[in-house]
This record gives C-alpha cells, sequence and structure tokens, in this order.
C-alpha cells in the first residue's frame, strides 16, 4: 500500500530517447548460447548486453536521475517483498524491419498478467503514463535478407536454444556512450540498477560493462581482416586470449542416455602404435525447406571402413545433420568423444552457424575456437592430452585443427584465405610449440593450374594473387607442415584417387572436388572452372612424434541403377600416421627421408618463373609432339598390338588367341615423348620366348602390306628385342614370358611388390622391369604435368648441349627420369606443391654439387635402406630405378663423361642464375649456326673448343643398306670403348665425344645410293699445359698406340667387319680438318632385316623358358622365389637349372657371399679358366663380358684344408645349388646354402 502522504500520480517524464533503456538483463551464465548466436548474427552484438527492453526508448540522459529515483520508489509500493518476476522465454518468433527479419525469444503466452508484461506496465506508470501493451522479448538476430531460407534458418537457430528461464531481481537502466578516434562507435553503458522484491540471493549487473569487451576487439579484427596487407605479425597474444573460446567437449553416457559435458574423468591412458585422421565435407543443405535424403548416405560413408578413423573433423554441418549423426546407435559407440552435442537435445543449443566444423573421436579432448576475425569462419583447435605426450619434449598431447576457410577464386577470397592460414599457424606457433600439429579440413585453394591460368588470363584475379597463392604454400611448408597425399603418395602409400589421372593438369591429382566426376560438385562449382581441385588436405607437423603411412580418399560417386549415388560435393580424405613414442623408433624410411639424401630447393628468378614461357620456349623448338604425330603413333601401336596379339583389344588378354598383353613403356609411355622418339614395346605373355618370336616373326612378315617391318634382331641385356617400323614409326618390341602376371593383369597397378607372381626368374624380372618401375613413378610423381614439362626442359638442354645419348656415356631419357623424380619427390616431401621451373633449378643445381664418386641416385621413399648395391670401379655415376633386379641404368657412364656432364651441369646452373637470363637465351637459337656449316650451334661450340680431334672414319659400299646400319651402329657402339681407353691412357686430356655422326657429303645425294662415308668424333683438350716438347711426343706416342690397338681391334671383328664391303679408320685430325664437317641426317630408311632365321641363338634365353610343343599348351614359367630360398627337392630329375640361375642366387641371396665363389669358364683361345665370382661382367658393353653359356662351373672356396667344392657343373649336371639336374640334394650344411 502506497502512504497517504505520497501523491497519487507520479510526475510524467517522456520516453522519446533513443540513448537509454530500461531494460532486463538475463544472468551470464544463462546467456552462453544466446550470445554465441548474438555475435554473428545481431548487429548490436559488443554494443548492448543481452536484453529484454521494457522501456526503449526511455527518458533524456539529464532525466535519467528522477526517472531512477520514481520507478525504484513506484515499485517498491507495487511489488511486495515476497512478489517475485520469473521469466520464462521459450518462444522464438521474428518480425519484420526493412529488408530483413529480426529473430527474437518470447513468452510463450503474451498476456497483460504474464510477470514481464505486470513489470513493465507498473514502470511505465511510474513515469506517470499509461501502460500499453508491447512485444516483450530478447533479440537474437537478424536474417542475412528477407527471403524465406534466411528468416526460417535463424528461427530454427533460436527454437534449439534451451529454454531461458531465470528470476529477475534487477532492473538496468542503460546509457549509451560513444567512443573517440577515427572510427568513433557507440554502445550501451550500464547507467544504474533498480532493485526488485527480494533480490538479494539474485544475479544483478554490475558495472564492468562486460558485454563492450568484444566491440572492440571486432572493430580491431574487421580492420586486420578488410586491410588484408601483409605486415609483419606482431604479438597477438592479447588478441588470441580476448577473442579463443574454450568450448565444452562432450561424451555419450550411457546410463543416462544422452551426451554430457565432459568433467575429465572419462579418459583412458593409450597405448596405440598409430592414429588414424579423417576429414569430410558433408556439404550443407541451403535450400528451403532443407531437404534430408543424404543424410542416411553421409553416415554410412562415414561408418565405411575406407573412412573409420580415431578422430574425425567434419566441415559444413548443420544442427539437423550432427543431431541425426549423433542419433546413430554405430556412431556412439565408433565416436562416443564430440565437440559439439546434438542441438535436438533439450539441454544443448545449437551451432553457431549454418556451416559448421565438428570433431567427433574416439578419445577425450578439449577444444578451443579460434575465430579468423570474420563471421562464421574459424578454427577448431583440439588437444588430445593423452596422445603423443612426452616430458623429453614438453609436448602435452597431439594438436588437431579443424578448418574450413573462405571459398572463392578473387583477389579478396584469396587474401582472406592467406590471412586465415597466417593466423591459424600464428595461433599454433604461440600456443602450442612443442606439439605435433595435424590440421585438417576443407581449405578452398584452387590446385588446378588451369583454373589459376584461366582466371589471371580472364583478369578475375590479379598477378599478385596468383603469388599469394604460391604464398601459401610456402607459408605451409615453412611452418613444418607436410601434407599427409603428397607424402603418402609420394611413397606410394595411397589408394587410387577417384580421378583419372589420363587429361589431367598440373596440380589435380588427388583431387577432393572433381565436377568431371561428381555431380553434386558440377552443382555447386563456381570458379574451379570445372576442373579438379585438391580443396581438402591433411596437414602434420610430425614433431618427431607421427610418421605418415597410409593415406586414401572415400565417399567415391557410385553408380546404382545408371544413376550417380553420392553423399557429398566433396570426398573425404583419411590418413594412417604411426605414433612414435621417441626418436629412435622411427622407421628406416623415416630416416631416409628426413636426413639422407637432401635436395636444396632453389627457386627460379622472377624472368624464369612462368612456366608458361618455358613452355613456350619448348614448343619453338618443336618439343611437343602436334596431333598429326600423335594420332600417327596412336594408330601405329594399335595396329602393332593386333598383329602381334591377334586381337583388337590389347586390355584384355582374353581375347587374344593366346592370352598375351602388349603395353608400351619409356618415353611414350610416360608421355614425354618428341617426334623422333621411338615406342619401347613389352609383350607380356604365357607362352615361351623362343615361341613368342617365332610366332610374331610370322604375324608380322604377313603384315607387311600393312606397313610393319621387321628391321633388326638385337641380342639386347634383357634378351632379344626386335626393331620394327610401324606405319613409319620406330618401334622396338620385348617378350617377357609371365603367365601368372598375365592372368591377374587387371589388378597388376595395385599388386604389391612382395606378390608370389613376381616369383619370375632374373631375366623376366629384368623385362619386367621397365614396366613396373613406370607405374610406380606415374603413381607417385606430386604433380605428373610438371614433371613432363620439367623432362622436356632438361632432355632440349641435353639434345642442345650434345650430352643426350646414354649409349655415349650421356644422358638418356631414362637417367633424366629417375634423377628428375627423386628432385621432385624430395621437394614435393620438404616444401609442398613446386611448379616446372623450380623443378628444373633445383635439378641443375643439385646435380652440380652431388657427389657421384661416394652416393648414388636413387628413391629413398621407394627404398627404405640405402640399396645394397656393389658398384665396379668402371661405374663413376650410379642412378638406380626401383623394382628387383637393382641395376644401374648409368652403368655406360665413363669418367670423362661424367666430368662433362659435371661441368655442364655447374654452367647450367650458372646461367639459370644469372639476373635477367629467359628459357629462350638459355636454350639458344633454334635455327642452325650462322657459318656455312649445317651444325647447330651446341656442334659448332664442340668443334671450336677442342685443340685437335679423334677421327672414327666409316666407309661403307655393301649392296644391303641394312648391313650398313648395322656397321654403323657395331662401330658407334664401340667408340665409347676408344673413349675410356683415351681418358686412361692420356689422363691430362679432357675427352669429349659428339653423340651424332658428321659427314662431308650431301644428304640429298647419299640418301640415293648404297655408298656411305661418316665419322664420330672425340676431342681433345688439354687440362693443364705441357711444358715440354718430350712430353706432347710421348702423348703423341701413347695416343697413337691407342688408336692403332682400337682400330686393329675392329678390323679384326670377323663377325661385323667385312674388308670386302667397307673401311674404319681412326686419325687424329686438327680443326681446321674438321671444320668443312656437317652433321650425317641420312635417313636409313626401313631396311628390312635378313629373315633366314629368327630362332634364339642365345643359349641363356633357351635355358630360361621351356619348349612348348603347341601355343595352346600353356605352362607357367618356372619361379625363382624373390627372397631366394633353395627347393628341399629337385625341380626336375633331368634339366638342369641354367648357370644365370645360379649366378644370381649366388650373387643376391643375402645369407651367401659372393667372395667366396669362383666360376670356371671356357675362353676362345686360352681354354678352361677361372675368375671370383665378384669380378663377374654381365653387361654385354662390358669389355670383359663373357656370354654365360661359355660358364662351365661354379666352385665354393675351401676352407682350411683349401679344396674347392663343386656347386654347379654344366658338364656333369651337377646343381647342389637348386637341386636340379642329377644334384638330388642341395649344398651341405655349413657350406654356404641351407638345405
Amino acid at each position: 500500500m502506497a502512504s497517504a502522504d505520497q501523491p497519487s500520480h507520479p510526475v510524467r517524464i517522456s520516453t522519446t530517447s533513443y540513448d537509454t533503456a530500461l531494460c532486463i538483463i538475463p544472468p551470464i551464465s544463462h546467456c552462453t548460447h544466446i550470445d554465441q548466436l548474438r555475435e554473428l548474427y545481431d548487429k548490436a552484438y559488443g554494443r548492448w548486453p543481452p536484453h529484454i527492453n521494457l522501456i526503449y526508448p526511455f527518458v533524456a540522459p539529464e532525466s535519467l536521475p528522477q526517472a531512477q529515483h520514481q520507478i525504484r520508489e513506484y515499485l517498491a509500493q507495487h511489488v511486495g517483498p515476497t512478489e517475485t518476476v520469473d521469466v520464462d522465454l521459450s518462444q522464438a518468433g521474428c518480425f519484420k524491419q526493412k529488408s530483413k527479419y529480426t529473430v527474437f525469444l518470447g513468452e510463450s503466452r503474451i498476456s497483460s498478467t504474464s510477470p514481464l508484461q505486470s513489470l513493465r506496465t507498473k514502470s511505465v506508470e511510474a513515469l506517470g503514463q499509461g501502460g500499453a501493451p508491447s512485444t516483450l522479448h530478447l533479440t537474437i538476430g537478424q536474417s542475412q535478407d528477407n527471403t524465406v531460407f534466411s528468416r526460417e534458418f535463424l528461427l530454427a537457430k533460436a527454437r534449439h536454444l534451451p529454454v531461458l528461464q531465470f528470476r529477475v531481481g534487477t532492473l538496468a537502466i542503460l546509457l549509451r556512450k560513444r567512443t573517440t578516434g577515427a572510427d568513433p562507435k557507440d554502445y550501451m553503458s550500464l547507467y544504474g540498477t533498480i532493485d526488485i522484491g527480494a533480490s538479494q540471493d539474485i544475479w544483478s549487473p554490475d558495472a564492468s560493462d562486460y558485454w563492450v569487451g568484444s566491440l572492440v576487439s571486432n572493430v580491431s579484427g574487421l580492420q586486420l581482416e578488410e586491410g588484408d596487407e601483409d605486415h609483419t605479425v606482431k604479438p597477438e597474444a592479447s588478441v588470441y586470449d580476448q577473442e579463443v573460446q574454450p568450448g565444452s567437449t562432450f561424451y555419450f553416457d550411457e546410463e543416462q542416455d544422452k551426451w554430457s559435458i565432459c568433467r575429465g574423468e572419462e579418459g583412458s591412458d593409450i597405448d596405440a602404435k598409430a592414429i588414424t585422421i579423417s576429414s569430410y565435407n558433408v556439404l550443407v543443405d541451403t535450400e528451403y525447406p532443407p531437404t534430408h535424403d543424404r543424410d542416411p548416405l553421409l553416415v554410412s560413408t562415414i561408418l565405411a571402413d575406407s573412412a573409420m578413423a580415431d578422430i574425425l573433423v567434419l566441415q559444413e554441418v548443420s544442427d539437423d545433420f550432427i543431431s541425426y549423426l549423433l542419433e546413430d546407435v554405430e556412431v556412439r559407440r565408433r565416436y562416443p568423444f564430440t565437440s559439439h552435442a546434438p542441438p535436438s537435445q533439450p539441454d544443448v543449443g545449437p551451432l553457431p552457424s549454418l556451416r559448421n566444423i565438428v570433431i567427433i573421436s574416439s578419445y577425450p579432448f578439449n577444444w578451443k575456437s579460434v575465430p579468423f576475425y570474420r563471421k562464421h569462419k574459424g578454427a577448431l583447435v583440439a588437444q588430445f592430452g593423452d596422445i603423443c605426450t612426452s616430458s623429453s619434449s614438453s609436448s602435452t598431447g597431439l594438436v588437431v585443427a579443424g578448418v574450413h576457410l573462405t571459398a572463392g577464386l578473387t583477389d579478396g577470397a584469396v587474401a582472406t584465405k592467406k590471412s586465415q592460414i597466417k593466423s591459424l599457424i600464428g595461433y599454433l606457433r604461440q600456443h602450442h610449440v612443442k606439439e605435433p600439429w595435424i590440421i585438417a579440413g576443407d581449405f578452398n585453394i584452387a590446385t588446378s593450374t588451369y583454373t589459376i591460368t584461366t582466371a589471371l588470363k580472364n583478369k578475375s584475379i590479379s598477378s599478385e594473387t596468383g603469388a599469394a597463392l604460391s604464398s601459401m604454400e610456402a607459408a605451409i611448408s615453412d611452418a613444418g607442415l607436410l601434407d599427409a597425399w603428397s607424402v603418402a603418395h609420394l611413397e606410394g602409400a595411397d589408394e587410387t584417387d577417384a580421378t583419372d589421372s589420363a587429361e589431367l593438369f598440373e596440380g589435380e591429382e588427388g583431387a577432393t572436388f572433381d565436377p568431371q566426376n561428381n555431380r553434386l560438385a558440377a552443382g555447386t562449382t563456381t570458379t574451379s572452372h570445372d576442373r579438379p581441385q585438391r580443396y581438402d588436405r591433411i596437414l602434420v607437423r610430425p614433431q618427431d612424434a607421427l610418421c605418415i603411412g597410409r593415406f586414401n580418399h572415400f565417399g567415391i560417386p557410385e553408380l546404382l541403377d545408371g544413376l550417380q549415388i553420392v553423399g557429398s560435393d566433396h570426398y573425404g580424405v583419411r590418413t594412417t600416421m604411426q605414433l612414435l613414442k621417441n626418436v629412435a623408433e622411427k622407421t628406416g624410411a623415416d630416416i631416409n627421408t628426413s636426413e639422407q639424401l637432401p635436395v636444396e630447393y632453389r627457386r627460379a628468378i622472377t624472368t624464369l618463373a612462368d612456366s608458361s614461357d618455358m613452355s613456350s620456349s619448348l614448343t619453338a623448338h618443336d618439343m611437343f609432339p602436334d596431333e598429326e604425330q600423335t594420332e600417327r603413333r596412336q594408330n601405329a601401336f594399335a595396329l602393332l598390338n593386333q598383329v602381334i596379339l591377334g586381337a583388337s583389344n590389347f586390355m584384355d588378354p582374353g581375347l587374344s588367341d593366346i592370352p598375351m598383353i602388349m603395353v608400351p613403356v619409356g618415353s611414350y609411355a610416360l608421355g614425354v615423348w618428341t617426334a623422333e622418339s621411338d615406342i619401347d614395346c613389352l609383350c607380356i605373355g604365357t607362352i615361351s620366348s623362343k615361341t613368342f618370336f617365332k610366332l610374331a616373326r610370322q604375324r608380322l612378315v604377313k603384315a607387311e602390306s600393312q606397313g610393319v617391318r621387321i628391321l633388326r634382331k638385337v641380342q639386347a641385356s634383357t634378351g632379344t628385342m626386335l626393331e620394327l617400323s610401324v606405319k613409319g614409326v620406330a618401334m622396338d618390341l620385348q617378350y617377357c614370358p609371365a603367365a601368372r602376371v598375365v592372368e591377374r593383369w587387371s589388378e597388376i597397378s595395385h599388386v604389391p611388390a612382395s606378390d608370389p607372381i613376381f616369383n619370375l626368374p632374373v631375366l623376366s624380372l629384368r623385362k619386367l622391369k621397365p614396366y613396373r618401375d613406370l607405374l610406380y613413378i606415374r603413381r607417385t610423381l606430386p604433380s605428373l604435368p610438371a614433371f613432363r614439362l620439367a623432362y622436356r626442359c632438361i632432355k632440349l638442354w641435353a639434345l642442345k648441349r650434345g650430352l643426350y645419348s646414354s649409349k655415349f656415356g650421356y644422358l638418356g631419357g631414362v637417367h633424366i627420369t629417375l634423377m628428375l623424380s627423386w628432385i621432385a619427390k624430395r621437394l614435393a616431401h620438404d616444401h609442398g606443391s613446386t611448379n616446372a621451373t623450380d623443378l628444373v633449378i633445383s635439378f641443375f643445381h643439385h646435380y652440380a654439387h652431388f657427389d657421384w664418386a661416394n652416393e648414388m641416385v636413387y628413391d629413398a621413399f621407394f627404398h627404405k635402406k640405402k640399396p645394397r648395391y656393389h658398384r665396379s670401379a668402371r661405374e663413376p655415376m650410379v642412378v638406380l630405378g626401383f623394382h628387383a633386379p637393382n641395376s644401374n641404368v648409368a652403368h655406360t657412364a665413363t669418367v670423362p663423361g661424367l666430368q662433362m656432364l659435371t661441368k655442364e651441369f655447374k654452367a647450367a646452373d650458372e646461367q639459370l642464375s644469372e639476373p635477367g637470363m629467359s628459357w629462350k637465351t638459355f636454350f639458344g637459337t633454334i635455327s642452325a649456326s650462322s657459318s656455312d656449316t649445317k651444325l647447330p650451334p651446341g656442334a659448332a661450340v664442340f668443334l671450336d673448343t677442342h685443340s685437335s680431334f679423334v677421327k672414327v672414319d666409316i666407309n661403307f659400299w655393301g649392296r644391303t643398306l641394312a648391313k650398313g646400319k648395322g656397321l654403323v651402329g657395331w662401330v658407334e657402339s664401340r667408340c665409347i670403348s676408344l673413349v675410356v681407353d683415351i681418358h686412361q691412357g692420356l689422363p691430362g686430356l679432357e675427352v669429349r665425344i659428339w653423340p651424332a655422326r658428321f659427314t662431308d657429303s650431301g644428304t640429298s645425294d647419299a640418301d640415293n645410293t648404297n655408298d656411305y662415308h661418316g665419322c664420330y668424333l672425340i676431342g681433345l683438350s688439354r687440362r693443364a699445359k705441357v711444358d715440354t716438347s718430350d712430353n706432347k711426343v710421348l702423348a703423341k706416342q701413347d695416343l697413337d698406340k691407342i688408336l692403332e690397338r682400337f682400330v686393329t681391334q675392329l678390323r679384326t671383328d670377323e663377325k661385323n667387319y667385312d674388308a670386302n664391303t667397307c673401311w674404319i679408320d681412326v686419325s687424329l685430325a686438327k680443326p681446321v680438318e674438321v671444320q668443312g664437317l656437317s652433321l650425317d641426317d641420312r635417313e636409313w630408311g626401313d631396311y628390312a632385316m635378313d629373315l633366314d632365321s629368327v630362332s634364339d641363338s642365345d643359349e641363356e634365353e633357351e635355358e630360361l623358358d621351356s619348349d612348348l610343343e603347341a601355343t595352346d599348351a600353356v605352362k607357367p614359367p618356372r619361379a625363382i622365389p624373390q627372397r631366394p630360398k633353395p627347393t628341399s627337392t629337385p625341380l626336375s630329375a633331368t634339366k638342369l637349372r641354367p648357370a644365370s640361375d645360379v649366378l644370381n642366387r649366388l650373387r643376391w641371396d643375402p645369407s651367401l657371399d659372393p667372395s667366396e665363389y669362383i666360376i670356371g669358364y671356357e675362353d676362345r683361345f686360352l681354354g678352361a679358366r677361372e675368375t671370383g665370382l665378384e669380378k663377374w661382367k654381365t653387361e654385354q658393353t662390358d669389355e670383359e663380358f663373357i656370354p654365360q653359356h661359355r660358364i662351365l662351373y661354379f666352385k665354393k672356396k675351401g676352407g682350411n684344408d683349401g679344396d674347392a667344392e663343386i656347386v654347379w657343373e654344366r658338364a656333369t649336371r651337377i646343381d647342389r645349388v637348386f637341386g636340379s639336374g642329377l644334384g638330388a640334394g642341395g649344398v651341405r650344411a655349413g657350406k654356404g646354402l641351407r638345405c
């Protein structure tokens, strides 16, 4: 009751000021979920607290003291001391304002008798005004626009808020204040409070204006985002500490059947040896009403074996989807911990954004939200305290950051992404400097060079933005982060991509967003130009605690009744990592790739950095085949395939009359061929080599009318080879008998090296090796397009410099392939994506300073340990391939040849570092030299820079041009031995052979006659000045002896030299005597070989293969285990295992010592001789090579008694190595081989 002496009506005060407000402020503890939404959607966030306005506008600021007094007194009279005002806001609503909707929480029932309405009426009356009905509410935010989707989306968020219930004990009076400075802002400050009833134990706001702190951070943050200038980052601890918000981790409580907040006791010690991380963008629905038809498919994808992980990072998660996901029983069992509980649970609030990041895990964790100073964007940084903890390194546990960067390929979007990466790395460096990191999610960084180049050409992005894309990759690498896909891809540990790699541009390998093969991606793409992009990544900073293992994609589209079924527009990615307790546990592979064989990353200077300039220069030099040349080779290969296999479908051996497969290998298969390249073909079948070549000859002869001709039969180191001409295209054909390989051809690319199908004879493995190596190279190269471009660049350089010819001891295609692939893979492992120009620059720098004398070139990702290769004194350069048998592809290299290569590598490295250098200048002119000779610049320089020349003249006047071609090839193969002899006899000379023939006759006349004259030139230059004439005379005498011995060897070779049809001479020539020469471009034509017999004369070939009575009587070839183990019983009661098998067994079996064995062989002049097994030469180009059919026996050196024991002998058919022939047992225990 009011006292009798008080006036009956309060003094009227006008309420027209928008600078003041009378409101109710809910307790802070009740507003966590509300403020999460307000921060993103309410324009008043940071200026107003969450509040319910009772009177707004309110009184003028100068009237506040009187208004406060009147309301306090009036409420004291009309609200009893025990009367309570309880607020219950459980109804979400909205009203339209201009072009947007305001979404709020209000009372479920609006009536004049509600506590809130009653309190407002009394407050209005206290100011001398009449009460009017009002919709009292707490604002959640404003919709983005006035569309139905925008309104309903925010309303749905508000409906997911837990019911707001609290008791009012205090009314708050707010007064508007304004900041000063260049960009002034206003905010509402707490002016005073008015207590209501029994408010002693009820929360009331203080004068701290706690809601204003966000305003300052947001303002500075927005300025940083909008400027996006690459200034030096200052310490941002204060900013991070203000903005980073800790989150609550939930676990599924089976007893209460609900998701509950973790209190710390739910975790347990983790003793895992490996951990698996998955990332998946589930594609949020942006239509209204949202459809949920993909939800079951998404859940089944997440639960698939290919996606199963210990930690799963999800992007674009909506409230409805996470509720659906976490209601699944199997999901709850596999992932009992989550960063966000389902909003469908009454006590859980909604997710903050439309597209949210969620981490679910089988291990407990704690997490924080790290903002990127842009609405709806940030990182979820989780720490797993029970994983990767280490007292020695002070690591407090594995850190996993989930990200979803800004989408788009525009200047602004790329700048924003760059800022976001910079912010996240800065935060991790500041707060988790010792811990291993994993950053997983949708990076939205365009990777396709086609997309980026097109955007630059269309001017949709600036050149600065193009550079920013590269700088982001550099920033990732500089932070010590490894791309899990790249690392696994380099090691061949990634599963096959969903994208066909046949027509991919650089940066499209391993794509996770593929509009060409994913219908959902095709419907959502806006900036990818319909090209595949590798948006989704898993980045790892190992810190000696993690070792990246396997990697795979999941969520790949499937066809069901002709309809593509796919859950998302993105494919998921997953990687498995080994947990290393300490550095000593690192595997051999990890040690190799991390500590051995380093490659320095050398970036191209500005004038060389554009790959398109390199490509243009290569095009000018005809290094790219045109469409006509491409079609011509495709037709030639198809024709040869049809002729040999007797079928049109070369990929299906079942369609051939004899099960066989024909595949290209070499440069053609790798896609680096040029117009002058031939096609290397490998046929794999179920019949013997002898039978195959008989069959092939018959079929090739019959196909002569179709343009197929046999040019020559060659006995190569890998066996018989046919040189062919098919429709004018040069082709080499080899055969490998491997029945089990043919049977499992459809899966050959996925068969591991240890599979029993590769238990083949060594010769078969050697023939199959190029194709197996090719598969591995294509599978593991980080970027095949960049590799191809860099390859062509290096090949053109080698051609120009006279260094492209493996038979002369220089570089060949396989050399460049293996040397460049290691550079590409190593740089990708250490520095991420690398373009072709940087590959070339790094290639020349690395090999210019390579220690060839003590090191070998090999792939440390394939060879987990340093390969066991015993290099001989005649192997100055060792370049190893991949699969067994291990062999040096640079076995023809010579010391003078390597010296010249190193010299040229260094010159190229220096030239590419010169300021202003261009690719056009580097490659030189396209036309011939300006002199009267028809010489290209490189050959002209060769003739000008040497003081004298050794001239090897070849004259031929025979009737058969095929023999003329054979003569030239034979002399050519012997020239390298002359180079070696000169170097050894005269080490003071620089010796260099030009890898092409010279001639002094016109090509037009020469092509029309059987007479031929040409020569090879070996340039000689002094390394040091010769002081006396006596030294010169002695050197001249030594040189003459070398030349005389060489020409004598040639002329006494009855097999290749016929004095009736040819003449060979070697002489010393002065520079003036060679100035009139030109390069021999004579077209030898398709001269067919003499087809009297194509049977295999090589005894080794016959012994390795089984003779078949008919082609349909197929019998698999005998198998030698990959890690040889002797058999307990003879393989045959009569047939003796060939000497080659015994030789390889004794040489490569790790349990045997080759130095303990002796080989007895038949010398053509001296009879039976003996030599150590380690000294035996198997390469036909080696001067000491002896055919293996001359091997008589193998002996094992004796012990103390000195007696040697025969372990294999051809004459007596004894075989104590394998037990074949008449030798029914193995070598006795203790004598070398196990029984």
